[in-house]
């Protein structure tokens, strides 16, 4: 009997972001499987573990389908004698692996009510709530309900398979006597390894010239996990928001300047596929240069373009920005230059000019005027120009 492991192994409950890739996984034996069993009215081997040792003769042992049970559970083969007789069961039956070497990790998938130890070719590789000895009479440390199946992975799987025939054992506990109910049934996964690390594919943005870099969306190969917002850097700061979920990221930036932004991930990220063992990503560094393109705009205009009124005298202009290099030269009203411009920043700006006491007043832009944006490559106004309808006797009419 092997002694390497003689307390629990290590239990990982596997949960959807740590699920193995499909196509690297094989099923040893499927849930639902035939087992030797042998009931706990007394030991199968006088008290020790020869019973979970590969060359114990279990040829009169009776067999049955899982799940092995009684109270709970359908299909399988019902113990009907267990409630208030024993507390114990133990199972064996033999899987075959072609190439142990090849194997990264081992999934035990189990559904079972209240626990059990696992062996593997003599050595116990899992106890889930079984007794710390394994008498016949002794009972689960736990109660635990059937109706779930959980996945354990097994560590170590090269220190115990081996080429062509194993034997997995496995000793099934009831938490009392008189308990209502017991289930076994298990599966066993095995896993190939994968040694390729995840990619990222795309960068939305890509890296290059942008106008705004408040949000970027990470595309990788392959699902990944362990992200976190500030897994991704912008010029050393990390990313404030996350969504997302699979292959698909978007990391949120706090508002930047403008200028040369490089986007570059934690050093000490714990990014990595779903593989047995998991691969980290490799980390890569791009560079954006963040560009005010966006030109000016008027964002209001005081009296409103297109309105009516008794009489006009001068206009008040808000853009959307602030703006430098606007002079009276730059405008013309009725294709006459303003008398007067005052004003800073985005506004207002006050233009004053003739008054007009009737018809049609027509405002231009010049087309070399010079009004820009604050940028370091300024952007030129984009605006059009607009009219009013002047009539003293208008009843709604306002002047400015």
């Amino acid at each position: 009997m092997k002694l390497k492991s003689i307390t629990a192994a290590t239990l990982l409950f596997l949960a959807g972001a740590w699920l193995a890739s499909e196509a690297n996984a094989d099923t040893l034996f499927e849930s639902g499987a035939k087992w030797s069993y042998y009931k706990g009215n007394d030991h199968p081997s006088g008290g020790d573990l020869e019973w979970a040792e590969p060359d114990f003769d279990d040829s009169d042992w009776p067999s049955g389908a899982s799940p092995i049970r009684y109270g709970d559970g359908n299909g399988g083969t019902v113990i009907g004698d267990m409630r208030n007789t024993y507390s114990t069961m133990f199972f064996r039956r033999t899987f075959t692996v072609a190439n142990p070497a090849q194997i990264s990790a081992l999934d035990l998938l189990v559904d079972y009510d209240d626990g059990f130890v696992v062996w593997i070719n003599g050595e116990q590789v899992l106890n889930v709530g079984g007794s710390a000895d394994f008498s016949h009479d002794s009972f689960a440390g736990i109660s635990h309900e059937s109706g779930n199946v959980e996945t354990f992975a097994l560590a170590n799987p090269g220190q115990y398979l081996v080429d062509g025939k194993n034997l997995i054992a496995i000793m099934g506990f009831n938490i009392n006597l008189t308990s209502s109910d017991f289930m076994m049934d298990a599966e066993l996964r095995s896993y190939r390894p994968d040694k390729s690390p995840p990619k990222v594919v795309s960068l939305n943005p890509p890296p290059g010239n942008v106008s705004l870099l408040r949000e970027i969306t990470v595309r990788f190969d392959e699902q990944v996990t362990g992200v976190d917002a500030d897994d991704l850097w912008l010029n050393g700061d990390p990313a404030v928001q996350l969504r997302g979920g699979n292959k698909s990221w978007t990391f949120t930036f706090a508002p930047g300047d403008f200028g040369e932004a490089t986007l570059s991930w934690k050093p000490n990220h714990g990014i990595a596929d779903t593989a047995r063992p998991p691969n980290p990503m490799a980390a890569a560094t791009h560079h954006y240069r963040i560009v005010d393109d966006m030109p000016p705009s008027l964002a209001t205009i005081l009296p409103p373009p297109g309105s009516t009124v008794r009489g006009l005298s001068r206009v008040r202009l808000f853009f959307s920005e602030p703006v430098r290099g606007f002079d009276v030269s730059d405008l013309r009203v009725n294709g006459q230059a303003p008398t007067s411009l005052a004003g800073v920043a985005s506004g207002p700006w006050q233009i004053e000019f003739e008054p007009a006491e009737s018809g049609i007043v027509t405002i231009a832009w010049m087309a070399n005027h010079g009004i820009t944006d604050l940028a370091a490559e300024p952007n030129r106004l984009a605006a059009e120009g607009w009219h009013y309808k002047v009539d003293a006797d208008h009843d709604f009419g306002q002047v400015v």
